[in-house]
């Protein structure tokens, strides 16, 4: 008895060997026999060649095969920009070192004899700011010293003016009153002379024109004018001499023109002490700045940039790993010679690992992120568990396909890093169905796919 089953949909993942699903669950089936090349339209003789099969169940994949090469997901080199000859290597290729593990030592005896002479010359340097700092200090204390004494001096000068000026105006104001009876008395006698001289012109025209025969003509009028005034102008010089002669008395009883004296003898004193003074707070005040200036040599002479950049050239003759991992490659030897951007080593995490694929641009529509993908290589055994974890949004120009990243989640995974591997990220799973083989299926003379159930 023969049993034919009619293939609605037909579906096989993109490796070599296809797989074909039967959506029928044949309950107490037998054995099945298949012919490799399936039966004919026209000609239903089967094939000298018979073989065949139990039908079982198993799990049916949608999925995209892929192939990549192993990688540390996390990568890091160490490396040097210093000409210098290789001192010690503390590790070797193959040894697990954490983040700040000393990879190699370059060699810094060059370093070290220049920043002897840098520190040297550095010690020279701050020795002499600091003399020079502590001349300017104690010409600085000699013109404080000086500045305090001129200004002691100008408040003595100061108030010896003070009290010259004193007795000075107080006799003054004593003597402005005979002072000012002089002016009066001066200023009227000054007038009287001056109404003299004007009568004794009158009295000379008087005698020019005949109308007066001279100081002896009683009837004249001009001559009596001219004898009044005369007399007048006699009194009025009496009169300021007097008032002079007082002045002078008062002058003498208040000891006036000594204090006079003593008042600009005293003023005197004081503008020279005011310049003196001055002088010298300037000097003080020009050395308060050199000391300030002197400070200021000796901080920048303890400093140096030169002698920093070495000690910082040394420090990075340490170099350490960035992170951990396992020592991948060493590219220098004990005695050779590590050129600027060299690098020394190369430390991968081997217990982070990912693959690099390219998913074709007919699949991207397929594939999203966080897919399981089966990892499988020539070095292990079994699938491998993975995850899809990144998608490039760009096609590569070089073959039109997007680069991604598969993780590999599966502990001790004995994958090891450069090996080629092949990854197949499922798009979905079907459970519980048969599969036959593709070459099991035939075609019908109504073009339908079909497989032969063997008789028992």
């Amino acid at each position: 008895m023969k049993f034919r089953f009619s293939l609605k949909s037909l579906h096989w993942t993109k490796k070599k060997t296809l797989i074909l699903a039967i959506g029928l669950c044949l309950a107490g089936a037998g054995g099945f026999y298949f012919s490799r090349q399936g039966t004919t339209r026209k000609n239903k003789t089967q094939a000298s060649f018979i073989r065949t099969t139990v039908l079982k169940k198993t799990t049916l994949n949608n999925s995209i095969s892929l192939t990549g090469t192993v990688e540390s997901a996390s990568v890091s080199n160490v490396t040097t920009n210093q000409a210098l000859a290789v001192k010690s290597i503390p590790v070797q290729v193959g040894d697990w070192v954490e983040a700040g593990d000393i990879i190699c030592v370059l060699d810094t005896e060059e370093i070290d004899k220049n920043i002897e002479k840098t520190r040297e010359s550095l010690q020279e340097n701050i020795d002499n700011a600091k003399d020079s700092l502590t001349s300017a200090e104690e010409n600085l204390s000699w013109a404080q010293s000086d500045a305090d004494s001129a200004w002691n001096t100008l408040a003595e000068k100061e108030s010896a003016m003070n009290s010259a000026k004193t007795a000075y105006e107080s006799a003054r104001s004593s003597v402005d009153a005979f002072q000012a009876n002089v002016d009066q008395a001066q200023a009227a006698y000054q007038s009287a002379v001056e109404a003299e001289n004007q009568a004794l012109s009158t009295l000379n025209s008087a005698i020019s024109e005949g109308t007066c025969t001279g100081l002896e003509d009683t009837a004249c009028p001009a001559g009596s004018a001219y004898n009044t005034a005369r007399q007048t102008s006699a009194d009025a010089k009496a009169k300021a001499d007097s008032a002079q002669q007082d002045l002078k008395s008062a002058q003498s009883a208040m000891n006036y023109d000594s204090l006079a004296a003593a008042y600009n003898t005293a003023q005197s004193a004081y503008n020279a002490a005011l310049t003196a003074w001055n002088t010298a707070r300037n000097n003080r005040d020009s050395w308060q700045t050199k000391v300030e200036d002197a400070k200021e040599a000796v901080t920048k002479a303890s400093s140096s940039d030169t002698l920093d950049d070495l000690y910082e050239k040394k420090e990075n003759c340490t170099l350490t790993a960035k992170t951990a991992g396992k020592v991948t490659a060493i590219n220098v030897t004990v005695g050779s010679m590590a050129t600027n951007n060299t690098t020394i080593a190369t430390i991968q995490d081997t217990d982070a690992l990912k693959i690099t694929v390219t998913i074709p641009e007919y699949e991207i529509q397929n594939v999203e992120l966080g897919m399981t993908a089966k990892i499988t290589t020539d070095a292990t055994e079994g699938e491998i568990e993975g995850t899809l974890t990144q998608i490039s949004p760009v096609a590569s120009s070089q073959n039109g396909g997007f680069s991604a990243e598969v993780t590999v989640t599966t502990p001790n995974s004995g994958l090891y890093v450069g090996i080629n591997a092949t990854v197949e990220i499922i798009q979905s799973t079907v459970d519980n169905v048969f599969v036959v083989p593709i070459d099991a299926v035939g075609t019908n003379d109504a073009g339908e796919s079909i497989v032969f159930v063997k008789e028992s």
